[in-house]
Parts: C-alpha cells; structure tokens; sequence
C-alpha cells in the first residue's frame, strides 16, 4: 500500500487475517471487528491452526458482513470510489488456508461475484527456500497447489531478499528464480 500510494495509485487495505493484532497499516476493513483469532482460541479452546481455519470458516458463513463493509457508504467500494483504485487484501499465512480448505476461496470467489472484483494473488514465498533445492521445490509446489485451488490467477513474489545475508547465498542467479 506504501508502495502504490508513493506511485499514484490509490487502494485500500482489508485484513482478512484474524491473528494480526499488531496492523502496521491503515486499513478499510478489519475481520477482527467480526472475528478474533485469541478469543476463539480462547472460548473454542482450540490451538492457532484450528483457530484460524474455524475464524476463516466462520467469515465465510458471514460473508455478508465483509461484503457490507467493503461496499457501504465511505468503503472502499461504495458508489463514489474509482473503479481504478486497488483493494489489497492480506490474508493470514496460514497454509492450509489456501491448500486444504474452502473457505478462503469462497470469499474470495463471491467477492468477485458480488462486487465484481477482478482478483490476482500474490503469493509471497520468503527468500530463504530458495536457497536449499528441497526446500524451493516444496515451494514451488505449494504455490501451485495455491493457484489450483484457488482458481485466481497467481504471481509468486521472492520476499525478503533483503536478507541474503542471514540465510546464504542462493543456488542460482536471482534471475534464475523469476
């Protein structure tokens, strides 16, 4: 959001990530108003990974609330916004959120249906499994099991390059990678 704003772009931010209680954003629409990761945690007495699959769950039962909020008077997609502005959504890290369960694709598929959304993920893997060939194998492969299950067009993203020099040196040239 930092970056499109210094470029020109206006977009607004949705969390959909229901353990992020430390937002380093300003954001438009925050699950955690509908859902929080720690009192479910807490009420269900369920572990992080459990928590986040049944706050998941639980906002796609209640998409309608998402839906409300994004669209109402002053949201991001209320009547007098530009239709060129970008909505990012972040979402939790959770992977089975993506590989094994439907509820994130439901979400996301009636966005799209609803407000007429076009949607591209971005699939952010970190730098350091790039630099063992297993490990960006596995990464590779989770990526693709995102883009097939979640049926969106995909771009996967090299993140944290700014730390070569914590975890080693890659393999291959950057490029090699793109």
């Amino acid at each position: 959001s930092a970056y499109l704003n210094v470029v020109g772009r206006p977009c607004s931010v949705v969390n959909l990530d229901p353990a992020n209680d430390d937002l380093r954003y300003d954001c438009a629409v925050d699950v955690a108003e509908l859902v929080a990761l720690e009192e479910v945690m807490e009420q269900l007495e369920l572990g992080p990974n459990g928590g986040l699959v049944y706050c998941l769950e639980f906002l796609a039962k209640n998409a309608a609330w998402l839906v409300g909020k994004l669209s109402e008077d002053g949201g991001p997609l209320d009547a007098k916004a530009k239709k060129d502005d970008y909505l990012l959504i972040d979402c939790p890290g959770q992977v089975e959120l993506f590989t094994h369960n439907s509820a994130l694709k439901g979400i996301l598929q009636l966005l799209a249906d609803k407000l007429d959304l076009r949607l591209v993920v971005v699939h952010l893997v970190d730098y350091h499994h790039c630099t063992d060939a297993a490990t960006y194998i596995s990464a590779s492969m989770l990526s693709l099991s995102t883009m097939l299950q979640l049926e969106l067009p995909h771009i996967n993203v090299l993140s944290k390059i700014d730390n070569m020099e914590r975890y080693g040196t890659l393999a291959f040239h950057k490029e090699f990678y793109s």
